[in-house]
Parts: C-alpha cells; sequence; structure tokens
C-alpha cells in the first residue's frame, strides 16, 4: 500500500538541491585528454564490483537474452529504474550528449556509440540534451524520491504528492516499470532501487526482499534481462533514527541474496564507492546522492560527469558511469556482440 506522508518525506529529501563541490574540471582533464598518471585510482580489480559472466552464469544470461530476443526487445538499448541517482543530470546522461572524456578507458567508446544509436525521437529526455536515446532517456521508472513499491504501482494509483514520473508518456494502468519498458523496449534493465527504502524507513527484510523479487519477475515477464546494483553509501540518519549506513548495509544484503536466488547479474557499486581513494565514499556534500567531478553546482554538470579520467574517478557519478559502461560492454561481450 503506498503511504502519501512517505512520498512527501522523500521528495522533501531525495528533490532537495545536491551540496556543490568545490572541484572543477582543469584545463589538463578537459574532455578527451589523458589522465594525470600520478594519481591513485580507486580500484575495482580486488573487489566483485562487475558481474562474473564466466560459466553457468553466461550461459544463464545466453538463455534470458534468447528470451529477450524473442520477446523483440532492441540488443542496443537499456533502460534505467531507480530514484534520484538515477535520474538527476549527473548521472548517465552526459555520456550520451556530451563529448566525453575517457582517459585509459578509450576502448569504451564503442559501448557509447553502442547505446547511442537508437534515437527516441518522439520521447523525453534531460533538457539540454539531446538526442535521446538510451543514455540521455529521462526514463518514467527513474523518479527522485520513489521507493521499490512506487515504481511498481499503477500510475492512476500514485498519491498526488507531487512525487511522478517525469514524463506524461504513461497510461493510467501501467506501472512506471512497466511504462518505461513498453516504451523502449530494452533488452537490459539496469535496476538500482532501495536507496528510498532505507531512507524512510520503510520495512527491509522479507518485504524488501519481497518488492525486489517482483520487480525482478516482472521484468523477466515484460521481456528485457535485468541486473541488479547495490546501493551506495548513505551518511545520513534514517527517519527511524537508525544510521543510513546500517540501513543501506542490510538493503544490499538483500539485493545480494535477491541476484542469488533470482540468478540476476550483480553490479556491486557500493563496494566501488568504499573503495580507497574515493572522495566522501562517492558522496556529495548531502550525504545522500553522488557527488560528481567538478562539483554539483558547475555550469554544466552533465559535462563534468562525463569525464572517466583518473581524477574524476575519484566521485562517485563518474565512477558509477565508467561502470554501467564496464557492465554494458561485458554483457554484450558475453551474448558475442
Amino acid at each position: 500500500m503506498l503511504r502519501p506522508l512517505l512520498a512527501l518525506l522523500a521528495a522533501g529529501l531525495l528533490l532537495a538541491g545536491c551540496g556543490s563541490g568545490s572541484n572543477s574540471p582543469s584545463s589538463d582533464q578537459e574532455p578527451g585528454s589523458s589522465p594525470q598518471p600520478s594519481v591513485d585510482v580507486p580500484s575495482t580489480q580486488s573487489e566483485p564490483v562487475l558481474p562474473d559472466l564466466s560459466g553457468a552464469a553466461g550461459e544463464r544470461l545466453r538463455q534470458e537474452v534468447a528470451r529477450a530476443d524473442e520477446e523483440k526487445m532492441n540488443p542496443e538499448v537499456f533502460a534505467k529504474v531507480g530514484d534520484s541517482n538515477t535520474e538527476w543530470p549527473q548521472n548517465i546522461y552526459g555520456l550520451g550528449c556530451r563529448e566525453v572524456g575517457y582517459g585509459s578507458n578509450g576502448d569504451l567508446r564503442t559501448v557509447v556509440a553502442r547505446y547511442s544509436k537508437v534515437k527516441f525521437p518522439d520521447l523525453a529526455g534531460l533538457p539540454g540534451c539531446s538526442p535521446v536515446n538510451s543514455l540521455t532517456r529521462r526514463s518514467a521508472a527513474a523518479v527522485s524520491g520513489v521507493w521499490t513499491e512506487w515504481l511498481m504501482t499503477p500510475t492512476a494509483d500514485l498519491p498526488a504528492t507531487g512525487i511522478a514520473p517525469p514524463t506524461d508518456e504513461c497510461e493510467p494502468q501501467q506501472t512506471p516499470l512497466e511504462c518505461e519498458i513498453e516504451l523502449i523496449r530494452p533488452r537490459w534493465a539496469l535496476i538500482m532501487s532501495g536507496t528510498n527504502d532505507a531512507l524512510l524507513g520503510l520495512p527491509l527484510g522479507a518485504t524488501y526482499k519481497r518488492e525486489l523479487g517482483k520487480m525482478i519477475d516482472r521484468v523477466r515477464q515484460l521481456g528485457p534481462v535485468p541486473v541488479l546494483s547495490t546501493l551506495p553509501p548513505m551518511a545520513v540518519p534514517a527517519h527511524n533514527g537508525q544510521p543510513g549506513e546500517e540501513r543501506v548495509d542490510e538493503a544490499d544484503r538483500i539485493i545480494r541474496k535477491v541476484a542469488r536466488q533470482k540468478q540476476v547479474s550483480l553490479i556491486d557499486l557500493h563496494q566501488a564507492l568504499t573503495a580507497s581513494g574515493m572522495v566522501d565514499q562517492g558522496l556529495a556534500s548531502d550525504g545522500l546522492h553522488l557527488g560528481v567531478y567538478g562539483g554539483e553546482d558547475q555550469p554544466d554538470v552533465m559535462r563534468g560527469s562525463a569525464l572517466l579520467t583518473i581524477p574524476a574517478l575519484h566521485y562517485g557519478a563518474n565512477r558509477r558511469n565508467l561502470i554501467w559502461l564496464q557492465v554494458l560492454e561485458r554483457l554484450d561481450q558475453a551474448v558475442g556482440e
């Protein structure tokens, strides 16, 4: 059952402005420039950040892709599912509408090109970020202030609290999740949902596990292949008074369990953001949203987020953007594309 009061609380916290950062891109880190070799890069090699798609996991993935292909899902499209840490402009969008500063990650140009290829001229993108493609699409299923159950509630039943899908593209009977998948027909659905479940003091345990499992099942029924992500750290207390990081740790344990039980590929973002060398565990000064190289108040935050150079990868949004590209590359390679 939806909770209007909780929705209002979520809107107040996750729609509030992010804190500003003090670093800004300097001339030697312009897009396309080489990274500075003296800076220590937070390592993802020693942690299980990217999904292991070898052996049986790879075979299961290929079977899922065959199912998605039968449902006519587009192999060059992915969907974003989540909350403000996916909807806000420092997340993903700049990779599709700004010049990307690859640094030593130039091999990812092919991934950006692949997922920029399919255009959605009649669908919504983020203002100032065009053309509309998988990277720049403003997903109906990535909405500030929402929790996992909300994303699976018919649009007509969502409370009038100011939280709603960011576009008017959904039919009343559709859930935001169903709406997005039917609009863009993605092969992959990248899911990072649970920060607000933790923040608002909503039940975790069996309740969150059930809702997340229902989401995975529904994604598969609709056609795409789901990919789960653990949550970023949280440096603010939850509304029930419990430390936010404890709540996130509990949610992440459930995400990992669901990924195992449902045999879903897992991105362990929390491991990457808490690695040595990350600035404030990848968080902005509000302790809740992903920080971006150059700060959230820079003139073009999407440009700042599109930097994948060594200095930029100390910041959460930049790090997550790199990881999502690496995951898409790994998924495609695992199915021979």
